[in-house]
Order: C-alpha cells, then structure tokens, then sequence
C-alpha cells in the first residue's frame, strides 16, 4: 500500500506542477503610490503589509494554479504597460472598455461581465467646518468649487459637468487629504470598493475635521482586465479566474477591506 500512497503524491505533485507551468507567474501592474486600504507604500517594492488588493490577486491568481509577481508603475502608465504587453493585468474601470490591446470579462450580451467584478463607489469627502452635512448632495455642492482628485483618474469629466474646477496636483491619498484640510481644495473625490473604506484612515488621521457624504457621486465597477497576448494564451485559466473573482473573490475582497480598515 505504501507505493499506491507513494504514487498518489507524485501524481498530485505533477498534477500541481502542470496547472502552474499552464499559466505560469502573470506580472499583475498596479500603482506605485499609497492608497489604502488598496495599494500601501510608495515606489516600485510591495510593502509589508501590501494592501488589501495585492492580498485579493494573490487569491485570485492561486484560484487557477497561477503564480503572480507585481509590478509598481505610475499610474498613467498601468494601461499602456497591460496593452503593450509588459505587464499582463491591472485594474480598470468602464472607460478601458474597448481600449485597444485589453481584455475585460464578457457577459452574454458582450457586454463587461458586471458579476466578475468589484463594486465602485466615487465618493466625496469635505470639511465639515464648510457646514456640510454628510446628507449633502455631493455633485450639487461642486460648482465653483476646487475639486481634489488622483492623478490619472477618468471621473473628471463628470465633475467638471457638475461645475466643479478640478485640481490634480495630489498624487496620494493621504497628500489629498492634507490638501483638503489645509484648505487648498474644496472637496477631495475618491473612488472606493465599499463606501466605507476610507471611514476609519480619516477619522483617526482627520478626527472629525473631514467627512465622507453619504451619497456617491457614481456607482461603477472595476475589473482584472488583461492583454489580448496573454487572455489567448490562457484563455481558460483567465476565465477561472474571472469567475472566482465574480464569487468567493468579492466575499474575500470584503473580508480582506475590513481587516485593513479593522488595523
């Protein structure tokens, strides 16, 4: 019996071995600033913590026996390096949809698969000392207003039609922040998985000086969109992938967001 036990290892050893070389180690780009709970640290290492999304990819490239090394970039670079092909995943929102050289999950219809992706929330956060309350509509509070945002966000075109005057000098969110509190910006807008990730940096950093309202500016989604090149090469195990992310993976997703927003 011990030779069948023997052989019943070497034949799941082999079995591991062949769905990793299948897929091999993607190279998964993501930014190269700190945005918790996200993304932590700044530059080209992973920091230690990582960010609940590095955590999230990890899981997701395991779900189909893929290993994944990271690679930092600024973030007008992250779409570019995907459709090039040196980097072979990054997160996207609606507006990669039909961007040359990238590959986002598919429904029925050829539409982006909604259910393999995570939710998106743009929120806003004010000072309360400006007397907004977080009942406050977000879009009508804007006009005139100087608007804070992320370099390399796409949502500005929705806050310049509310009147808002847009401002990309922060790069971070934590520097975003600062401005918002220094009084440099009127508003900062942040796009989020769950409005409440962000809750708890800003009350033990801002204590009570900053609020988010309650309201979203628009709900969206973000995908693991990948290159033309590897989705061929990989089709089935970036299907898999996908479809672990559109159920276990966004249960984890929440449990990995609150135990970055629980430290």
């Amino acid at each position: 019996m011990k030779w069948k036990t023997l052989l019943a290892a070497a034949c799941l050893s082999l079995s591991a071995s062949h769905a990793l070389a299948a897929c091999g180690a993607f190279r998964f780009a993501y930014p190269d600033q700190h945005r918790p709970p996200y993304w932590l640290g700044n530059g080209a290492e992973v920091a230690n913590p990582p960010g609940a999304t590095v955590e999230l990819v990890r899981e997701f490239a395991a779900s189909a026996g893929c290993a994944v090394n990271f690679v930092r970039l600024p973030v007008m670079r992250l779409r570019s390096a995907v459709s090039s092909g040196s980097a072979d995943f990054t997160t996207v929102d609606i507006s990669a949809d039909g961007q040359a050289g990238m590959v986002l999950p598919r429904d029925a219809q050829g539409k982006p698969d909604t259910k393999r992706a995570a939710t998106l929330f743009v929120a806003a956060f004010v000072r309360i000392k400006d007397g907004y309350t977080r009942a406050t509509d977000p879009l009508q509070m804007m006009r005139g207003q100087r608007v804070g945002i992320l370099h390399g966000s796409t949502y500005g075109p929705i806050l310049e039609q509310a009147g808002a005057v847009i401002d990309h000098g922060a790069i971070t969110v934590p520097s975003s922040f600062e401005k918002l509190r220094l009084g440099r910006i009127d508003a900062f807008v942040v796009p989020l998985v769950t409005a409440s990730d962000l809750d708890n940096f800003v009350a033990t950093r801002f204590k009570g000086e900053i609020i988010r309202l309650d309201k979203p500016i628009v709900k969206s989604y973000i995908w693991f969109a990948t290159n033309r090149r590897y989705y061929e090469a990989h089709r089935s195990e970036v299907e898999a992938m996908w479809n672990w992310l559109g159920g276990d993976g966004n249960k984890r997703f929440n449990q990995l967001l609150r135990k970055y927003a629980e430290n």
